[in-house]
């Protein structure tokens, strides 16, 4: 099947029709785009902004801090944009968006995660995912949209291929690739052959089931990952008054964007940083980068064997203030030993006054860790308030973080109980 063909066989589950109805009736009108601070959120708001502009409509763009939309946020920026029509890209599927329908009555949610709460009836929903899981992206659904608009190009290509790269749906230097995105890879692998073929090069946070072979593409992505924040607040500003404003994923976008309007084909990763426009301060985030990597790694292969649950190991770590931890992680552990069919890897970070972070990373998914960050989002909720504390991801991967300060020791006890529920 080619990709054109796949996009016309899910336009009708995935509302195309409806949602480019909806963009031509905004032509010459205004949009407001959320999109998470992650490399696929970061793509997927670039792909979604270029679409609505070859539309002519005026597109303002916001990368929050936050995975999930606040109402709050949401009616403070209708008050100061007055957008006509609004996209909420990478920022989950939550089943209380439905009252958003409340706020504004032209909300479209883009998304690739498993709903969380009812079902949504009355927003507008693009999300293949609401029936069975499979490996996507928001960056590849975008492109899904723009491509049934007729509104694609190699720059769109590009950034999608990073967004698929970021949220692990692709993995060209395994030939990995999941089967739902597999038509537009297919149709563009041997366009893109430099940015995908295999390379001997430094190991980059994708690189975890071999660290022997890399691609440019897996570099840029990791690039994106650390001048965005990761879509995790990791950011360098208290280390560098350069560095002082970048306190979000706009830094990336910007310069991502910016790099997409003419994208050259590069052979290093030096090459890729140094063709954004702010280069200068872009290489020095990504060696704060490097070095915050190392160290992590070193101590997260103290993690201790906390629990053993249907033929999985469990492994927890505990921190304060852990830099990068959930990537990092990623990588450790398949290096944590273990002779049963699964590992669970559970790492905790102490942030102080700005809460907890909990990381779940598996490597099958026998035991689901967004069921599990969820819960226990659900449980930080009861003890401390619904604003405060948010959860959930993929059956491989996912986060649970509180917002504000909590006594550590009650924290920890919310999650032994539902570790021990396990």
């Amino acid at each position: 099947m080619t990709y054109a063909e796949f996009v016309k066989a899910e336009a009708g589950a995935l509302n195309f029709e409806k949602v480019s109805a909806k963009i031509e009736d905004a032509r010459g009108k205004k949009a407001l785009v959320y999109c998470h601070d992650d490399p696929d959120g970061i793509t997927s708001g670039i792909i979604l902004k270029r679409l609505l502009e070859k539309k002519d409509i005026s597109v303002t763009v916001k990368v929050p801090t936050t995975m999930e939309l606040e109402e709050s946020r949401l009616k403070k920026d209708i008050v100061n944009h007055k957008p006509d029509i609004i996209f909420v890209a990478d920022k989950a599927t939550m089943g209380y968006y439905d009252a958003y329908a409340d706020i504004h009555d032209n909300i479209i949610i883009l998304d690739h995660h498993p709903l969380l709460g009812e079902e949504l009836k009355r927003v507008t929903v693009v999300n293949p995912v609401l029936g069975a899981y499979q490996r996507c992206s928001g960056s590849s659904v975008a492109h899904m949209l723009a491509s049934f608009c007729g509104a694609v190009d190699r720059s769109d290509d590009i950034a999608a291929l990073i967004g698929l790269k970021g949220d692990w749906a692709i993995e060209p230097a395994t030939e990995d690739i999941s089967d739902y995105v597999k038509p537009f890879y297919d149709g563009v692998k041997e366009k893109y052959a430099w940015l995908l073929n295999k390379i001997d090069s430094r190991p980059t946070m994708f690189e975890v089931k071999q660290r022997a072979k890399t691609t440019l593409l897996n570099q840029a992505a990791e690039i994106i990952f650390a001048l965005g924040g990761g879509g995790f607040q990791y950011f360098y500003n208290d280390r560098d008054k350069e560095l002082a404003d970048v306190a979000s994923g706009r830094f990336a976008f910007d310069n991502l964007e910016e790099w997409l309007k003419n994208p050259q084909p590069f052979s290093s990763e030096g090459a890729f940083i140094g063709a954004f426009p702010d280069a200068s301060r872009a290489k020095k985030i990504f060696e704060y980068y490097l070095s915050d990597w190392e160290k992590t790694a070193s101590l997260m292969h103290k993690a201790d064997i906390v629990k053993t649950v249907d033929a999985t190991d469990i492994y927890l770590f505990k921190g304060e203030n852990v830099k990068l931890m959930p990537m990092v992680g990623s990588v450790v552990l398949y290096e944590l030993p273990s002779d049963k069919e699964d590992v669970m890897f559970i790492m905790f970070s102490d942030m102080g006054g700005k809460g907890v972070h909990f990381s779940f990373r598996s490597r099958t998914g026998k035991l689901h860790c967004g069921n599990f960050a969820h819960a226990l989002a659900l449980a930080f909720q009861n003890a401390i308030g619904k604003e405060y504390a948010s959860g959930g991801g993929h059956p491989f991967a996912a986060e649970c973080r509180t917002k504000k300060e909590f006594p550590v020791k009650e924290i920890m006890c919310i999650f032994e109980e539902k570790l021990s529920a396990l």
